[in-house]
Formats: structure tokens, C-alpha cells, sequence
């Protein structure tokens, strides 16, 4: 188990009892007039994810790890949450609560994670994208958020971004030459040069999740499209 980067020798996951979970998910329905409904919407909803574990140290009794593994996995935001099985798959997720049937030196029991979105999240992907229409493939199982990034080589006053997958970005603003770009699907946030920007923009959007699949993009200036593939 890797957690925020770092795995514990003292920490053995019971794979004879490990079962990783499928995300869970909830339905938005209408009620047909005549009998049945129909989908609105689908979402993947947290859960509680519980790792069976074993702990163990010949030098230091269960007390003082329980110590050290309050430090490793207690944080205000969620971290990243991997197994050495899956190496190209993570989650996201907080420290929920741990159960233990505890010995001098060892103990037994489970180790239980809070995630806000039950996907699992694989490798960063970036595209390189220019004013001229490209194709290229969005990879994964579901849609993910985005991070567009881009540095001005001259002054201007907009940038665009455009897509056929519905997602269209256009941002009035005097960009100098030197300026730093980033914009963000999660929040909707809009930066130039570390500084939140999107009080002070023109702005007209369509913040869309990129979908698997083709993807035909182009945009007025040369940027860096970036995701986070998500699986089930």
C-alpha cells in the first residue's frame, strides 16, 4: 500500500482478504406517466474503501507505530492511494478510521479510507495543441477534468480554445508577452501568473469534462491540454 507518496515495511496488506471495490453509483430518474423511468443523470458517489492489514515490527511496539501512521495518513486534503499491483492506478482519498486487534509488537485489522469520488485515477496525459485542427484520443473509461496551460510569446487580447467535444474556452484580457495562462475544469478556476484571474476577464465558456474517445482540438495560441485518466 502507497499512501501520499510513501509505503510503510512495517504494513503488510492481507491480499487474501483484499477485494478492491468498484465504484458505486447513483441514478437521477423521472417516472414514466404510464409505468417505468427513465435515466437522467448517472454519477459515481464516495464510499468507504477498507484495507485489510497486518502490522508488524521486531523494534518498536504497536503504540509507537500507531503514532507514526497518525502522521503519514492524517491530512487535511486527500492524497493519493495506490497498491503495488496496481502501479498505474490510484485513488483519491482522506484517512476515515482504523480498527485493530493490537498484540505488543504486531496487530491485525483494517485500515479504513474516505473517497470522495470512488474512480480510480491513472496516468497524466498532455497534448500539445497548435491553431491548426488535430486529432488525438482521450484515453481512459470516463470523463475527466482538465488543465489548460499556455505562456504568451507576444501580446494580445484573447485566447481560445476550441474542441468537438463541446468543451470551448475564449478569455478577453491585455496578455503580454511572458504571461502565464491556466486555466482549470475543477473550480473553474482562471490564473495568470499565480494570480486568480477570473473576476477581472471577459469571459466566455463551455466547461465541459473531456469524454474518451476522439477528440478534434485547436486553439489562437500555442497550450498544453492535461488530464488524469479515470477507470472504474
Amino acid at each position: 500500500m502507497i499512501f501520499n507518496g510513501e509505503s510503510k515495511d512495517y504494513i503488510r496488506v492481507r491480499q487474501e482478504l483484499f477485494r478492491p471495490p468498484s465504484p458505486p453509483i447513483e441514478f437521477d430518474t423521472s417516472d414514466y406517466s404510464n409505468g417505468g423511468s427513465r435515466v437522467n443523470r448517472r454519477r459515481f458517489t464516495e464510499f468507504t474503501f477498507t484495507v485489510p492489514i497486518k502490522i508488524s515490527s521486531p523494534n518498536k511496539r504497536i503504540e509507537e507505530l500507531k503514532e507514526e501512521l497518525s502522521d503519514w495518513l492524517i491530512h487535511e486534503e486527500p492524497k493519493k492511494l495506490g497498491f503495488k499491483d496496481m502501479p498505474n492506478r490510484y485513488y483519491l482519498a482522506y484517512y476515515e478510521s482504523m480498527e485493530l486487534d493490537e498484540r505488543p509488537y504486531s496487530a491485525t485489522g483494517e485500515i479504513n479510507f474516505y473517497l470522495p469520488d470512488g474512480r480510480r485515477v491513472g496516468e497524466e496525459k498532455a497534448i500539445n495543441i497548435s491553431s491548426s485542427n488535430a486529432n488525438h484520443t482521450i484515453s481512459g473509461q470516463d470523463k475527466a477534468p482538465w488543465t489548460v496551460e499556455t505562456v504568451f510569446i507576444s501580446n494580445t487580447h484573447e485566447f481560445e480554445l476550441i474542441t468537438n467535444q463541446g468543451l470551448y474556452l475564449l478569455l478577453g484580457y491585455e496578455f503580454i508577452e511572458g504571461d502565464r495562462l491556466t486555466i482549470k475544469y475543477e473550480g473553474r478556476e482562471v490564473w495568470l501568473n499565480g494570480r486568480d484571474l477570473r473576476h477581472a476577464i471577459r469571459l466566455k465558456t463551455n466547461y465541459e469534462l473531456l469524454s474518451p474517445g476522439d477528440l478534434q482540438v485547436r486553439a489562437s495560441h500555442n497550450c498544453t491540454l492535461k488530464y488524469d485518466e479515470r477507470y472504474f
